[in-house]
């Protein structure tokens, strides 16, 4: 397994190009050599890729917005191929989708022509969970539902085991059911704070990563992508470097 970070940790700093390529910097000092573009301000694919290239640091997935996936495939594709990325992420499906099984399947008929389109560009459409993926119907969640009616060669999955844990389902189980399905994985830990749910470093939290770390071996998830949502007032470098050091200690790191 191959770990990078999240740019979504970064968002703050990464606004104009003079802001991407000092941040770059910062997570290739700190030890990432992978990438996930994400909440990245303007800037062209080509100049972004030379950045990325600049720091060693390979872009594997991006966040893209769902419109443009679903109006502007072509170009999402062309955008991809310059950056050198397989893997076009949805963040989260559009809100008119959302609350109810319809939606959500909706949403699959919807983006079908989309993925269809990527997996014969060589790339894969890929969803990132929250907790609304987690609602059950007919005694199965959204999310089981999604991986059985999506085909594996044109979707994925960019698991987030943060959400999936403030869902009430453990990380490891749901890893091992979605064998195969996960490209990508989001580690973030899961702490608290009084009775609020925090991000946190990786190992910083509470979240079972001997069975997280176990259960991404034995599927063979290919990259990790570190991640958090809100660092709460600290460095948001330094905590992905304190992640990079935990997973580095955790023999997670180094054995690429």
């Amino acid at each position: 397994m191959k770990i990078g970070a999240q740019g979504f940790t970064i968002r703050d700093f990464v606004k104009t190009p003079a802001d991407i390529e000092a941040s770059l910097k910062k997570l290739h000092d700190i030890g990432y050599t992978s990438l996930q573009v994400s909440a990245f301000g303007e800037i062209e694919p080509e100049h972004l890729r030379a950045i990325a290239d600049e720091n060693e640091l390979s872009i594997i997935v991006t966040h893209t917005t769902p419109d443009r996936i679903l109006n502007e495939t072509a170009q999402v594709i062309r955008d991809h191929q310059i950056l050198g990325a397989n893997f076009v992420g949805i963040g989260m499906m559009p809100e008119r989708y959302l609350g109810s099984l319809e939606g959500t399947r909706a949403f699959l008929r919807d983006f079908a022509p989309a993925a269809k389109m990527l997996k014969e560009a060589g790339m894969k459409l890929c969803y990132h969970n929250h907790f609304f993926e987690y609602q059950r119907k007919e005694g199965k969640t959204y999310l089981d539902i999604m991986a059985e009616e999506t085909d594996p060669d044109e979707w994925s999955f960019i698991l987030d085991v943060f959400w999936t844990q403030f869902s009430g389902r453990c990380p490891a189980k749901q890893i091992e059911m979605l064998e195969g399905r996960i490209d990508v994985i989001h580690f973030k830990d899961l702490a608290m704070n009084g009775r609020e749910h925090r991000t946190a470093p990786v190992m910083e939290g509470n979240l079972c990563w001997d069975e997280i770390f176990d259960a991404c071996k034995r599927t063979n998830v290919p990259y990790a992508m570190v991640e958090q949502d809100d660092t709460f007032g600290k460095d948001p470098f330094d905590e992905l470097a304190l992640s990079y050091k935990n997973l580095v200690r955790a023999g997670m790191i180094g054995e690429e």
